[in-house]
């Protein structure tokens, strides 16, 4: 009889992977004494390091430390930490797989694919000392894989909610998805990345304002006010460009 049996996904494989680092005895670890922030003073386990990011009252300090020492290790040594930091960010990549790939009609496994590629490309690139990493490396799988989506549609004669003419046009209310649009104001310089990730997270993924500016370390006033500033921009350079369309 036939194998029906399906092929393992860019995510699956990864998870298997990381899995396999975090393996005791010789598990992959961080020195919490490098860190710093209040770690254990021991190595720490990725897989254990892995939940402590996850958690909310894990500061945002340890969370960029933690970050920066990751991404500053993959383009320095590239594997096992480019492994190590799919492992870290899969939660999240994760999340970001399911938000877009609903009724998604093509290849799955092509579609992953993609929004691997989309961290890695911010992984070589960008610069292991700047602030948010984490929101800038789920920002760029997070582009990737909307792109994917609203090719497949097209290919597939599908009229999709994913189209990249938004980046044109700025037709998020009508034909374009908003994570598009906000891709766009970054690189036309109406939002900065971490902007555009507070607004993703809070008003797309669903977030609450409290427990983002928690992460963040400011408070809830502060935060809203950071938020409003950039939607006001984001508002401004919509009404800009559709009243020049």
């Amino acid at each position: 009889m036939p194998n029906h049996q399906r092929s393992l996904t860019s995510l699956e494989i990864i998870e298997r992977r990381f899995n396999e680092l975090t393996a005791q005895p010789t598990a992959l670890s961080l020195d919490g004494r490098v860190i710093g922030f209040g770690l254990p003073d021991r190595p720490i386990p990725l897989d254990e390091l892995r939940i402590t990011l996850l958690k909310r009252q894990t500061s945002n300090q340890v969370k960029n430390a933690v970050w920066s020492e990751v991404v500053r290790r993959a383009q320095e040594q590239g594997d096992p930490w480019t492994t190590a930091a799919l492992g870290l960010m899969m939660p999240g990549l994760k999340k970001v797989a399911g938000s877009i790939a609903r009724n998604f009609r093509g290849d799955i496994a092509d579609f992953d694919a993609e929004i691997v590629e989309g961290f890695l490309q911010a992984l070589n690139s960008l610069d292991p000392n700047k602030p948010m990493l984490y929101s800038s490396l789920r920002f760029m799988a997070h582009r990737y894989g909307l792109e994917a989506r609203g090719k497949e549609d097209r290919i597939n004669g599908t009229r999709s909610t994913y189209d990249e003419s938004t980046f044109v046009r700025y037709r998020a209310r009508t034909t374009g998805h908003p994570d598009l649009v906000l891709a766009q104001a970054v690189k036309d310089d109406t939002l900065t990345e971490d902007e555009a990730s507070l607004i993703g997270r809070v008003r797309l993924d669903g977030e609450g304002a409290a427990s983002v500016a928690h992460e963040r370390g400011v408070s809830f006033y502060q935060f809203r006010q950071q938020l409003s500033r950039a939607e006001r921009r984001l508002t401004e350079a919509l009404t800009r460009h559709s009243a020049a369309a």
